[in-house]
């Protein structure tokens, strides 16, 4: 790490909110280069992961656990830059005390991207969007490291940019050495509205925008501002760079009209659509995604694939992009498209139990998502929809569940105005209300007939009910998965 950099710090008092991963990666870096560090986390029942405990040693470091917001904003008085957990809403009172101070606040994605060097920022891919951001991460980091090349998945996928520096930290005094920091490292970053709402140098060398629905509204107020902070990902990249986006998503083609964006693109603009208008680079046709960019010019097929539905061809659309600009080879990203499995809770088949095509999918925390994941099925299928509304129009949700759904089961904290939603406009499907998940599956399978489809695919946040959407896709396989299992 360059010595300058870390000089910027050694005056600094800072504030760390929130001490989930990000947090604590941004506190063990920062505490041994900075002059004081409040740690803070609004949770009274906090305790430190067993990895990061020696922390509480460290003098440098005065941790504020359940801590009343007149105690948090009186350490705004000595606070000359927070590092703010993406989970944390820019609406909080003392966040904008914080804003009238003009007090800096940078996630932690950049901060670690304050400390990378050049040739790092060259070799880095950050994919962002409402929906699809952890299959292409994983997807693209699959490919790229079958190829032969080195890379790393990290950001919202639950590894922090941070963590794949080598920096010297309080727990580890000297610098890391694992071949995953090697320098010729391609950092793979999966990027949510959360990280990219506190950057402001952050310019990955590609950048990918898979889609803008209606999603988070609760802590962006309009899809104009959460579409804005999504394009961030852009407002920093010169004409070395590339940006890659779906032309299919009708948020994302308004954006791209607007005459003060295309003054300001600066990088290369690559397209993809599964319908192949003529602008586009990368599209898809007779079971093969065609792309011409750059210099580069080819084909690869994908039939046969193990992924599923039409929104997941345009996440391997948005990969080949990526992975071309490293020059990978055709041959080996149509190995790797093909041996690529689903995700957990992504559209998840779980088997057919009495004669009933189980599937989870969990990660649905928007209707985007579950209308794109009822797309694939017949009109067959019994949905488990509901949790925690994020303050969503689910109104868009009623054709396809007339075209897909013959029960819906309704659970979570909004069911009631789900009900009312759904129950208002014309619909040829039956709506049961039930209080918990395994009420849930019981009247799933009693309702479901047998060849057709039991599908859970919320469309809402799960923390009403649930530790989060992991938690909540496997109670439900664990109560799917508790009957005969028939295989196929």
């Amino acid at each position: 790490m360059d010595s300058n950099k870390s000089n910027f710090f050694n005056d600094k008092n800072i504030l760390v909110f929130g001490l989930g991963k990000s947090g604590l990666s941004a506190l063990d870096k920062l505490s041994v280069i900075s002059k004081s560090i409040s740690a803070v986390d609004n949770n009274p029942n906090f305790i430190l992961p067993e990895e990061y405990s020696k922390l509480s040693e460290n003098d440098n470091i005065n941790f504020f656990i359940g801590s009343s917001d007149d105690l948090i904003s009186k350490l705004l008085s000595d606070t000359d830059l927070i590092i703010l957990s993406p989970g944390v809403s820019m609406n909080l009172p003392f966040i904008k005390k914080a804003v009238r101070k003009k007090i800096k606040i940078w996630s932690e994605l950049e901060l670690a991207w304050y400390f990378m060097d050049e040739n790092q920022k060259q070799k880095t891919i950050a994919i962002t969007g409402t929906n699809g951001k952890t299959t292409v991460t994983s997807l693209i980091g699959k490919i790229l490291n079958d190829f032969g090349l080195k890379a790393q998945t990290c950001g919202n996928i639950g590894n922090p940019l941070l963590n794949t520096l080598k920096i010297k930290s309080y727990l580890n005094s000297k610098y890391l050495n694992e071949a995953r920091y090697a320098d010729d490292l391609i950092r793979v970053m999966e990027v949510s509205s959360f990280q990219l709402e506190n950057t402001y140098a952050f310019n990955p060398h590609v950048a990918i925008i898979l889609n803008i629905t209606n999603d988070h509204i609760d802590r962006h107020k309009s899809m104009a501002n959460y579409a804005n902070i999504k394009f961030k990902i852009s407002q920093n990249q010169t004409e070395d760079d590339y940006l890659i986006v779906n032309t299919d998503d009708k948020c994302i083609l308004k954006f791209l009209k607007k005459a003060n964006f295309q003054k300001e693109l600066k990088s290369d603009l690559i397209r993809f659509s599964l319908t192949g208008k003529k602008a586009d680079e990368i599209y898809y046709k007779n079971e093969k995604i065609k792309y011409c960019f750059a210099g580069f010019t080819g084909n690869i097929s994908i039939k046969g694939m193990n992924l599923i539905g039409n929104h997941n061809i345009s996440n391997v659309m948005s990969a080949v992009g990526a992975v071309k600009i490293f020059n990978t080879d055709d041959l080996s990203i149509e190995n790797s498209v093909k041996s690529f499995t689903a995700l957990p809770h992504r559209l998840e088949y779980i088997g057919r139990i009495n004669s009933i095509k189980c599937f989870n999918d969990s990660k649905a925390t928007n209707p985007d998502a579950t209308i794109k994941a009822l797309e694939h099925f017949k009109k067959e299928v019994t949905l488990i929809l509901g949790g925690l509304d994020k303050g969503m129009d689910f109104k868009s949700m009623i054709p396809i569940l007339n075209k897909k759904v013959l029960n819906l089961i309704l659970i979570g904290s909004c069911k009631e105005s789900l009900y009312k939603t759904f129950s208002e406009s014309p619909h040829d499907y039956k709506i049961y209300k039930v209080t918990t998940l395994e009420e849930a599956v019981n009247k799933g399978f009693e309702i479901t007939e047998k060849n057709n489809s039991f599908l859970l695919s919320p469309a809402c946040a799960s923390m009403d009910m649930f530790k989060d959407y992991k938690d909540r896709g496997e109670q439900f396989k664990k109560l799917v998965l508790a009957r005969e299992i028939i295989k196929c």
